[in-house]
């Protein structure tokens, strides 16, 4: 399997100036937005850039153990190990970084960075970052699920109407996850003088929008210069409304794995194509849909309220501390539920079985729970954990 690293080792001898933006190209720039650069590269354009290979002097410089440290419990430590072949390699070491932003607001419930990579010949690529560490990113997410407009896809469209650049400098950009999301909403959402100089824009697995969303104009009038990669086990890729118009790539991994970039083949600078989504891809889609549509709206957002209110009962700001945290945590969270009104206990069992089993409000509407119900003996002050059937249905 040839993967980004073969990439960089195979093509990272060509520069940008004869063989353009390439696939590969799109996604090493996009894991490279979860790298935290806060001091190294410039927030405004007008302050000036530095080199990768200068921004990755001083980050491991500043980081000497960078490697043997994870960014968090979900990202892969290969991001930093792509940082440092990158500077070495003749095609990236040369760009230029600036516009580097990094904000988390528990109080917005926002999660947003960007990264703007100055290319040859007049040209940018945008990058933005997918979910971090943060519970906070996390709520955001599951925020989509019930909000037309999260404070991040706001963020990204201010941050592309904002750039400094020379009025004439055509644009790429792209994500990862979460951050290809951000990246096709802000490019939707920017203002019509940034639309006309966009290129492309790649989404790598992901998350779609609200209906809305798709099928308005200033998308469809962008839809040719959208890009959508999905891997064959396809989860977060396929979550909310999602534009047809996909690829779907090779990966070396199966099911949630696939999510992972660096699992994804590549042959030149392109992504090894398959021509469909596997079953297991199908079926995930078909029961994303109709268990996310059998909730209503408000349902979503009264249950991601109630549990992440649960996580916020633990002290805990990153996933990693609440992974480290172990007992502590669970501790927490229990006293937290114990202390929820029981119409929160019912509400949130109601929902989690209704989300897990796909059950519609036609054959759960008698199951519904009343305000004064209590729960039974049993069931009070426990909290039954399963593992979480969307990612293996």
């Amino acid at each position: 399997m040839s993967n980004l690293f073969d990439y960089l080792e195979w093509r990272g001898d060509l520069s940008l100036e004869s063989v353009p933006v390439t696939e590969a190209d799109n996604l090493a720039f996009s894991l490279l937005s979860y790298v935290d650069l806060d001091g190294i590269v410039p927030a405004d354009p007008k302050q000036g850039s530095v080199t990768l290979r200068e921004a990755a002097a001083e980050y491991f410089f500043i980081h000497p153990d960078a490697e043997t440290r994870p960014l968090g419990l979900i990202l892969p430590a290969d991001i930093l190990t792509l940082f440092r072949r990158m500077a070495k390699t003749p095609r990236f070491r040369n760009l230029r970084l600036t516009g580097y932003v990094n904000t988390v607001c528990e109080e917005r419930e926002m999660q947003f960075s960007a990264l703007t990579i100055l290319l040859p010949g007049e040209r940018a690529f945008v990058a933005f970052r997918g979910t971090d560490d943060s519970i906070v990113g996390w709520r955001e997410d599951f925020n989509l699920s019930h909000m037309d407009e999260v404070p991040s896809q706001r963020q990204a469209a201010e941050y592309l109407n904002g750039l400094d650049l020379p009025p004439d400098t055509a644009l790429y950009m792209g994500g990862h996850s979460k951050g290809g999301n951000l990246a096709v909403w802000g490019a939707v959402h920017a203002n019509e003088s940034v639309r006309k100089r966009i290129l492309q824009v790649f989404s790598n697995d992901g998350p779609g929008f609200t209906a809305g969303t798709v099928s308005s104009e200033a998308y469809r009038a962008l839809a040719p210069r959208i890009r959508i990669f999905l891997p064959e086990d396809s989860l977060i890729g396929l979550l909310l409304e999602h534009d047809n118009r996909y690829t779907v790539v090779r990966s070396g991994r199966k099911g949630v794995f696939q999510h992972d970039g660096f699992s994804w083949e590549i042959r030149g600078g392109s992504f090894l194509r398959v021509e469909k989504l596997s079953k297991r891809g199908l079926r995930t889609d078909t029961v994303l849909r109709e268990r996310i549509d059998a909730m209503t709206r408000a349902e979503r957002e009264h249950m991601v309220r109630i549990v992440f209110g649960l996580l916020e009962a633990t002290g805990c700001k990153t996933l990693t501390e609440l992974h480290a945290s172990g007992g502590r945590a669970a501790v927490s969270i229990l006293k937290a539920y114990r202390e929820l009104p029981t119409k929160d206990q019912k509400t949130i069992a109601f929902l989690w079985e209704k989300l897990t089993t796909g059950k519609t409000a036609a054959n759960t509407k008698k199951r519904r729970p009343e305000s004064g119900t209590k729960p039974r003996k049993q069931d009070k002050g426990k909290i039954h954990v399963t593992f979480f059937p969307l990612f293996t249905p």
